[in-house]
């Protein structure tokens, strides 16, 4: 607890606001750490008592969002509903489970910054993740605020408790996925630095080979941070969400498919509730080019002239090692999280879309030929 640290990610300890973790960050010391409260603990609690009183009540009674007559499809929009609490509950208690080891990768990457004499706050993406999220929260309260007149007009207190539930869903959801993707950026910025700092040694009538050695170690290590440490933290929570964010892209892409859903007006409110669920889900995926700038430090080094000394051992050494790399992030191993993945999200979200489609069309065809 004796290191300083750099304040990585000014919004990183919101957490603690919104009932995820304890995370904190001491103006004093200078450090991130673990600090328990009695307010963040009741903030915990409540969090989690919205979520199953919001499962509680989806589970009293068959509740979907709007009427797609059919009961395939209001069978799936009761799936989504039940869905939006246990991905999101399991998120929480991946993220509150694993917040040791986030104030460990924080330490880890202070460190790394400190070496490379990098500044966090000059990269411009940080402000703008926190601002969209901010904006989304916004976005949601107006269409919610919208949806819910019509959708509250018994008061059933089971419809109260689930939008309560899709509500919080959509504020922590969101900020995760914008902690996560803040994390990314900051491990893509440490490697495009370490490689300037390469290509400056390299670049030097007598390469410094100590110089050299330490540069590659802090590659790896930036790499390690997120092949391990990162995806320890987060990966089991964006595999969660993911979970949920596919399923509710399906239900908003089945619904626009309806009958009676294709008014200009219909097709506003379709898109706004599509579009910030469609940002989320590709956000994390775009942002990762850490493969690519991993991959200009191996280049550089293929075009550093041997020497005859240990300098082209270790070179040799390091590119081998380097030569048939997995994807560094992953939905803890599920899928890459990067945009290789895009082409296959799109497909799964049509294709189970079509076969909802495919299943209403059945149903219909079923009822005709039971009225006669």
């Amino acid at each position: 607890m004796g290191t300083r640290n750099r304040k990585l990610l000014f919004f990183l300890h919101y957490q603690r606001y919104l009932g995820l973790t304890n995370l904190d960050f001491s103006k004093s010391l200078h450090i991130y750490w673990l600090h328990g409260t009695w307010s963040s603990t009741a903030i915990q609690i409540v969090v989690v008592g919205v979520f199953m009183a919001a499962l509680l009540g989806a589970l009293a009674e068959s509740l979907y969002y709007m009427e797609t007559k059919s009961q395939t499809g209001n069978t799936f929009d009761n799936a989504v509903i039940l869905t939006t609490s246990v991905t999101q509950l399991l998120a929480n208690l991946w993220l509150r489970s694993q917040q040791k080891s986030q104030v460990n990768l924080l330490q880890r990457l202070s460190q790394v910054v400190e070496l490379l004499q990098f500044e966090p706050y000059a990269v411009p993406q940080f402000r703008w993740l926190y601002r969209i999220w901010l904006l989304v929260c916004l976005i949601y309260g107006a269409m919610v605020t919208h949806f819910g007149i019509n959708w509250l007009t018994t008061m059933q207190i089971s419809r109260v408790l689930t939008l309560i539930g899709f509500v919080y869903r959509c504020v922590l959801a969101n900020f995760q996925f914008t902690c996560y993707t803040g994390m990314v950026v900051i491990l893509k910025k440490l490697l495009q630095v370490q490689v300037k700092q390469l290509e400056h040694l390299v670049s030097t009538t007598t390469i410094s080979m100590a110089g050299v050695a330490g540069c590659l170690r802090t590659h790896d290590e930036i790499l390690l941070l997120g092949q391990r440490e990162l995806i320890a933290v987060y990966g089991g929570v964006i595999l969660f969400l993911f979970i949920y964010q596919v399923m509710q892209c399906i239900l908003i892409f089945y619904i626009s498919n309806l009958e009676g859903f294709h008014s200009s007006n219909d097709l506003v409110l379709i898109f706004c509730w599509l579009a910030p669920m469609l940002f989320y889900l590709i956000l994390p995926l775009v942002v990762n080019d850490i493969h690519n700038q991993a991959n200009k430090t191996a280049k550089m080094l293929t075009k550093v002239p041997r020497t005859g000394t240990g300098l082209d051992r270790m070179i040799e050494k390091f590119l081998l090692k380097n030569l048939r790399q997995k994807p560094i992030l992953t939905a803890y191993g599920f899928f890459a999280l990067d945009k290789s993945t895009l082409f296959k999200l799109f497909t799964a979200i049509f294709t189970y879309m079509v076969i909802l489609v495919q299943f209403k069309e059945m149903e219909n065809s079923t009822k005709s030929i039971n009225k006669f």
